[in-house]
């Protein structure tokens, strides 16, 4: 499929013919397809790239004012994952990662290490660093092993299917860290800005919150937030920073990213609502992302947009939600509808 056109919650490929958008981009367009005050924050910058580490737009100075926290800023949402486990290492010296079934992190070679899906692990296995230790996910770890620098754990796993953990699971979490003295590292990639219908999910207990996909209102920006604030300093190591991009800090998402940290906070209540009537409809998850048993292409013959879930260690294949969170009333029924025919 070629994606011709796209306006808030609805997406026409190149024949022409109009669909139903429960994808969002894999989750990223948070406020609807070429939302118009993105558009104009983008249009409107005077500096469209500057030197990334050496010289930031002023637009990318704003942003870290922005944010509740002190952070490392990436391009993908890997890079967040990469510089949390990265700063994991600098912070205690040990190598060990605390990973758990069903996680998606990433598909660089660290952030593959870390991920609990077998199908993209594979075909790279020769060369996944390590260790890593897996855990099931939900479950109390309990003591972690020697090694153990950092757990990295989702608030809800996203490619994994929209797994809900047990309420006290990251409180648990917590507490093993604090006994090894490792970090407790949230990737909020897919959950974070009000997908789950609150901004900063796990920030209650993380040391460093990985958030990204919509954080760019479109364009790819991705952060590390320091929640721990001194780990921030643990990237002190000379006059050259040893990880960064030549996109880092980007001007034009920058900007679309402060109209995210505005809008979003106001589409709070509104998420938990539509949340409901996934439920009702009966869709698993949390929020405004959710699964249920059905095949992708028969959604698509019908003029719906879904992520696949491939089956992994399930009978069954699942589709996932996780539509724009300004979807209206009657875009979200015509979605239910379309499915149901």
């Amino acid at each position: 499929m070629i994606w011709a056109r796209a306006e808030g919650s609805r997406v026409w490929d190149e024949t022409g013919r109009e669909f139903v958008d429960l994808t969002a981009g894999f989750g990223v367009a948070l406020l609807g397809h070429r939302n118009a005050r993105i558009m104009e924050a983008i249009a409107s910058q005077p500096v469209v790239h500057a030197l990334g580490d050496l010289a930031e737009a002023e637009v990318t100075r704003q942003l870290r004012a922005a944010l509740p926290w002190p952070a490392k800023l990436g391009v993908t949402g890997e890079d967040a994952v990469e510089i949390a486990l990265r700063t994991a290492l600098l912070a205690t010296g040990r190598p060990g990662i605390a990973a758990f079934d069903g996680a998606y992190h990433g598909t660089g070679l660290l952030a593959l290490a870390a991920t609990g899906l077998e199908r993209f692990r594979a075909p790279f296995a020769p060369w996944l660093p390590g260790p890593v230790h897996r855990f099931r996910y939900g479950a109390d770890p309990g003591p972690l092993p020697p090694d153990t620098g950092c757990v990295i754990v989702e608030p809800v796993q996203g490619r994994g299917g929209a797994r809900v953990p047990p309420a006290e699971f990251l409180e648990r979490l917590r507490e093993r860290c604090d006994e090894a003295g490792a970090l407790l590292v949230v990737d909020a990639i897919f959950t974070a800005l009000g997908r789950l219908g609150e901004m900063w999910p796990g920030s209650g207990v993380a040391d460093v919150l990985c958030v990204g996909k919509g954080l760019g209102g479109g364009l790819p920006l991705s952060a590390a937030l320091f929640v721990r604030r001194d780990l921030e300093r643990a990237w002190e190591l000379g006059r050259e920073d040893v990880y960064t991009h030549t996109h880092t800090g980007s001007p034009l998402a920058c900007a679309a990213a402060l109209v995210v940290l505005e809008e979003v906070p106001r589409l709070l209540d509104r998420v938990r609502e539509l949340g409901e009537r996934f439920g009702a409809d009966g869709w698993h998850g949390a929020g405004l992302l959710r699964t249920r048993r059905r095949n992708a292409a028969d959604a698509f013959r019908r003029g719906v947009l879904v992520i696949p879930i491939p089956a992994e260690e399930r009978s069954h294949s699942l589709i996932q939600a996780a539509p724009p969170l300004t979807i209206s009333d009657d875009d979200l029924g015509e979605a239910f509808a379309r499915l149901r025919a």
